[in-house]
Formats: structure tokens, C-alpha cells, sequence
């Protein structure tokens, strides 16, 4: 194995470990299979953010808007998580996303329904003072990062706990770490 299975099987083992406690139904293999999928992609292009919610139900279609009709790749071209195989490339594919503003929204089967789509309507501030309420300088504090974070994050973490029994992906375009959430709560971050 390469240096770089290494490192992505220890990864892949780490939040495994951090996800075996998690308390959504969504089945364990589905959640790590979106995790490779995103680690893979982290491994081949440096310099991106990335919003996943995993779990999305059609009951939540209110909080969306598609402000670019042209990034929603996946209305029309549905692809399974579970079936993507790394390094493989398809014409339809998440790293086609990567330069895309807006979440990505996978059902609770795996497949991606939509890319590039806003979410309205979360309150991150009325979301942390449910999960830790309390005087804090801000919300990256409040909801327990370690640095300070910006929109995509803190949309992320409060959709978790707003959307319940979702997990959520993200990717920090400046750092290039990835943080997974759920219930309003950070559950793996590297």
C-alpha cells in the first residue's frame, strides 16, 4: 500500500472511530463511504471549501434555493455514493463541484440529489444558544472550534442539529481541514 493509502485507511479510521458513537440512524458504511469520497477528493485538489449534508430529506425543500441552476449537476444526473470508486472519474462527479458555492445534499440512500444550493433560514446563533447556551466572544467559540470559522461552518454545524439525524461534511478552504457534524455538534475534525 502507498504512503497515501496509508494515510487515507488511518483517516478513514480515525472518524470511524469518532462516527461509531454517533447517534443517527444513517448507517455507518454510508457515512464513511462519504468520507473517503471527500478525502479522495481532498487528496487530489488542494484549495477548496465543501458543504455535504448527508441524510437530506425532501420535507426540508423550504430552506433551499438554487441561486445557479447550472450547479446543481446532480438534479438530473443522480449518482450514488456507494458505488463511486476512488480515482475513477465520471462526468458528473463531486470534484466538478469543488469551484461551486452551496451544499451538496445526499440522501439517506447515498444518492446526491442536488450541488450548489444555498440553505436559508438556519439561524446559527439561535442554533448554538439551543446546543451551548451561554456568554461566548462568538459563534466559532460557542459551538467549539478550535479557530475561528466562517459561514459555510457555521451553517453546516447549526443544519446538523436543524436537520435532524443528518451528518455534515465539511472542508475549510483555507486550511483544508475537514470537520463532520452532528446534532449541532462537531464529531470529528482534522
Amino acid at each position: 500500500m502507498t504512503h497515501m493509502g496509508n494515510r487515507l485507511e488511518n483517516r478513514l479510521a480515525a472518524i470511524a472511530e469518532d462516527l461509531e458513537r454517533s447517534k443517527t440512524d444513517l448507517p455507518l458504511e454510508l457515512k464513511l463511504k462519504t468520507a473517503e469520497m471527500i478525502l479522495h477528493l481532498m487528496s487530489r485538489r488542494k484549495g477548496f471549501g465543501l458543504y455535504v449534508i448527508l441524510g437530506w430529506q425532501r420535507i426540508w425543500q423550504e430552506y433551499l434555493d438554487l441561486p445557479d441552476i447550472q450547479q446543481d449537476i446532480f438534479a438530473h444526473h443522480r449518482l450514488n455514493v456507494m458505488n463511486i470508486k476512488p480515482g475513477r472519474r465520471r462526468r458528473y462527479d463531486v470534484s466538478a463541484t469543488v469551484n461551486f458555492d452551496g451544499a451538496i445534499l445526499i440522501d439517506k440512500q447515498g444518492t446526491i440529489i442536488h450541488s450548489g444550493v444555498l440553505i436559508e433560514g438556519i439561524r446559527p446563533r439561535a442554533v448554538a444558544e439551543k446546543v451551548n447556551p451561554g456568554r461566548y466572544n462568538d459563534l466559532s467559540e460557542q459551538f467549539g472550534f478550535a479557530m475561528k470559522v466562517h459561514t459555510r461552518h457555521l451553517t453546516a454545524i447549526a443544519s446538523s442539529f436543524v436537520f435532524k439525524g443528518t451528518t455534515v461534511f465539511t472542508v475549510s478552504e483555507e486550511t483544508g481541514t475537514m470537520h463532520i457534524f452532528e446534532g449541532g455538534k462537531i464529531v470529528h475534525r482534522r
